[in-house]
């Protein structure tokens, strides 16, 4: 290989990797993105392997650490194993007080088996929905003709597995009951009372949405249905009406993807002072009623209100928060949005094709903070799906040909380098974001761009497979082949140090340029979607949520930062990811002429920038100067160009996921969600000893573990009810996620520094793992039972 190659190689696989491809006498060759090709797949399979390898040596050396360090404490280990099993004073009386409440054990016993987990789905989406639900079917209460219909429906209808005997004696004296609230259901305004409890209570906080209803206006409306609507007598007494409303809030501010256990609410439930049971001689039968009839009031009665009369949603997939809105005022926004997109030319009469076209979609929309973001959903069928495929897979290596693949830590890194060779003594920047990236596409100019990169492309252009690491390795293959298009013109859109290599013996494939071109060309003017039963063309812009969006925006507007903004590339350093621009340069001129630029945008290609989400460290025309700039999650520091993960704002629940697409144990998916070390945000920009310094990370890893103790916390308190039965387990996994977590930092760490000793290599390993146990000590230290098993580790 020659010296550059070889030098590139050991930046990108370490230099044991690239001894051993001299050796061997392997000659890799890389290309224009990167990447290094085998000479066939025989050479490939070996330097995948030999890379696995040294990787392996790397996790092995610091498990090797980790597990030197756990034998020295092997016997404070052993005090610990028996104090979690029952041992240890504070263990045992906890449990002798749980034994000692016989009460709550029989009430546990009735309900142990009942399914007592309810959900509180999102409402629809989709375009359009009715200002009002109508009421389903099995609304017993619109339908009933007495109460004892309706007595009937609760016990037969709810849990149909648990069967009731023995409960004719209460049907008289609950009947009225349920009656007074079928007569008071009907009577009572609910959109009425709560557009005039919307109007009167003013926000306590800003607004995430401009028509969102908040908790307290919720909590407002669902006690005044709790207090005029449903009778006092239905569950005996106030206190027990207090714990039903304190579930009811529970649920409301519950996380989207957890169910909601009905069961300890129902457990604290005074049933002596519910008269219409007292008939009813089993006590077992009592509860089992009661259970029924609560599991039926939530699900049959206040969930049904909150869907008939709220758009139930959130404002991202990644945040599970729930965010409510009054069903009136989501239709107005809906019949908004409609209106202005007709206006406007976006959507047009629909014109018939006869020949290929893109499929028909539908329209998603999501909430953002004073409009809409519309996700278009497309019914793909087989035949089109496959050659969208082949049109993304071209539009891909038009656009890495062009354009370089965005990749912040490498262009951070620039941004560093620049300072250095400038010697500046300081950096101006400037963040922006481009207003409706999708929508402000001007289609015609998007073909053009796309047809004039064409120009230089042979009429006639060849698929061929190439194999590649297989990543996931699902069948524990080591490669997997894709297909890509094999021209001089066209690079391979493979990451930075990928191996690959080309098949010659599996058959390719010819594809006509203008084939492709005449499918880009429908797949921008010919954008269908359907509005309850009429179809319209999208005159304007791109629609987000198909296969090309993503790569059409990225080749539009990398097209208009390279022409537009070339004054600015050519002193400084321009950083774009998806619609988020970051400008850094030494000449601060330049920096407010960028300033305006986000004032004034650029209007010959529709694109507008938001000024309230512009950030600058510059004071330029009323912009207040930041000394530090947040950027697609990362928060930089302007003066030391040093950057950490951005604060959090939302509650760490609901960045947590309950939901497990198979039937895990509580166990299992506590593992599952503490050793996700990618969640941590951990990344390779923040421990890159060239962008941070050692007392930057330490401070990101400090604020980092606290948040992993507190996902713990969280997560115990949610998925367990008996802590005490299973702090072995829990502590053993508490244990494997500190060293998963120790090990990913420590790896990372050395591609940075692969000349670290052994010596610095434990040092990190101990300082990561001290921080994890005081994270822990601090979180858990008013816990009662996790907290002395803290507490006396880090005594330790």
């Amino acid at each position: 290989m020659e010296n550059c190659i070889a030098e590139s190689v050991k930046n990108a696989f370490g230099s044991e990797f690239q001894q051993y491809c001299a050796r061997h006498k392997i000659l890799l060759e890389q290309n224009k993105c990167g990447a290094f090709m085998a000479p066939n797949v025989n050479v490939l399979t070996e330097c995948i392997d030999i890379n696995e390898r040294c990787e392996f040596k790397v996790d092995n050396r610091v498990k090797e650490i980790q597990n030197h360090r756990s034998s020295k404490v092997s016997n404070h280990k052993k005090r610990y194993c028996k104090r979690s099993s029952g041992q240890c004073k504070p263990f045992k009386n906890r449990e002798e007080n749980f034994c000692r409440d016989t009460t709550n054990i029989t009430h546990r016993l009735f309900l142990a088996n009942l399914k007592l987990q309810i959900v509180l789905y999102d409402t629809s989406p989709i375009l359009p929905s009715s200002t009002i639900h109508s009421c389903p079917r099995d609304y017993i209460l619109n339908t009933a003709k007495n109460g004892k219909e309706i007595y009937e429906f609760i016990l037969k209808e709810t849990m149909k597995d648990t069967v009731i005997v023995d409960y004719e004696v209460s049907t008289p004296f609950i009947s009225s009951i349920l009656e007074t609230l079928q007569k008071r259901h009907k009577r009572f305004h609910y959109s009425s009372v709560l557009k005039h409890l919307n109007s009167k209570q003013k926000p306590d906080r800003e607004l995430k949405f401009k028509y969102e209803v908040t908790m307290k206006q919720l909590k407002s409306f669902f006690n005044l249905i709790l207090a005029k609507v449903v009778p006092l007598k239905m569950f005996g007494k106030l206190r027990n009406l207090k714990k039903i409303k304190k579930a009811t809030f529970h649920l409301l501010s519950s996380p989207r993807s957890k169910s909601f256990n009905l069961s300890p609410y129902i457990e604290k439930l005074d049933i002596t002072s519910i008269i219409w049971l007292r008939n009813v001689q089993s006590r077992k039968t009592q509860w089992l009623i009661i259970a029924k009839v609560v599991k039926w009031f939530f699900t049959g009665f206040l969930i049904k209100i909150l869907r008939i009369q709220f758009h139930v949603t959130s404002l991202s997939t990644s945040n599970n928060e729930r965010l409510y809105i009054a069903r009136s005022d989501w239709y107005r926004v809906q019949k908004k949005f409609i209106k202005k997109k007709i206006h406007s030319n976006a959507l047009q009469p629909n014109v018939e094709y006869n020949q290929w076209s893109p499929p028909i979609g539908i329209y998603k929309l999501l909430p953002k903070h004073s409009s809409v973001r519309p996700i278009f959903m497309p019914q793909y069928k087989t035949d089109v799906q496959n050659d969208l495929y082949i049109v993304f897979k071209f539009l891909k290596q038009l656009h890495i040909t062009e354009y370089q693949s965005p990749n912040f830590q490498e262009d951070w890194k620039r941004t560093i380098q620049y300072k250095q060779n400038s010697k500046s003594e300081k950096l101006h920047f400037v963040s922006c974001d481009v207003i409706d990236a999708f929508g402000s596409i001007v289609q015609g100019q998007l073909y053009d761009i796309i047809e004039s990169f064409c120009r230089k492309l042979p009429e006639t252009l060849v698929l061929r497979f190439y194999a590649v690491k297989n990543e996931r390795r699902m069948n524990f293959d080591t490669l997997c082949y894709k297909q890509y298009f094999s021209d001089p013109n066209l690079l391979l859109p493979l990451r930075p140090g990928t191996l690959y290599s080309c098949i010659s013996h599996k058959q390719s494939q010819c594809v006509q340029k203008s084939w492709l071109l005449e499918r880009i060309w429908r797949c921008i003017f010919s954008q269908r979607v359907q509005i309850r039963k009429k179809i319209y063309t999208v005159g304007k812009g791109l629609v987000q949520g198909t296969m090309l969006s993503p790569i059409l925006s990225e080749i539009y507007y990398n097209f208009v930062l390279n022409k537009e903004m070339s004054v600015f590339l050519n002193s400084g350093n321009v950083i774009r990811y998806v619609d988020d621009i970051l400008y850094g340069t030494g000449n601060e001129m330049l920096a407010k002429q960028f300033l305006q630029l986000t004032k004034t945008g650029i209007p010959q290609y529709n694109c507008r920038f938001n000024e309230l989400k512009t950030q600058s460290n510059i004071a330029c025309n009323g912009n207040t100067a930041m000394n530090s700039i947040t950027y697609i999650g990362y928060k930089i520091n302007c003066d030391t160009l040093e950057v950490e993960p951005a604060d959090v704002t939302t509650d760490i629940r609901y960045l947590i996921s309950f939901f497990s697409k198979q039937d895990v144990t509580p166990l299992e998916l506590f593992r599952k969600r503490l050793c996700n070390v990618t969640r941590l945000k951990l990344t390779k920009v923040v421990l890159d000893r060239a962008i941070n310094s050692k007392t930057t990370i330490i401070k990101i890893l400090e604020k980092t573990c606290l948040m992993q103790a507190k996902r713990a916390r969280i997560l115990i308190q949610e998925l367990f009810n008996d802590v005490h039965k299973n702090i072995k387990n829990i502590v053993k996994i508490i244990k494997l996620s500190n060293k998963k977590i120790a090990r990913h930092v420590i790896k990372i760490l050395l591609k940075s520094e692969e000349d670290m000793k052994e010596s610095g290599v434990r040092a990190w390993n101990k300082k990561i793992l001290w921080i994890l146990w005081m994270s822990y000590k601090k979180v858990f230290k008013n816990y009662n039972i996790l907290g002395t098993y803290f507490i006396n580790a880090c005594k330790s």
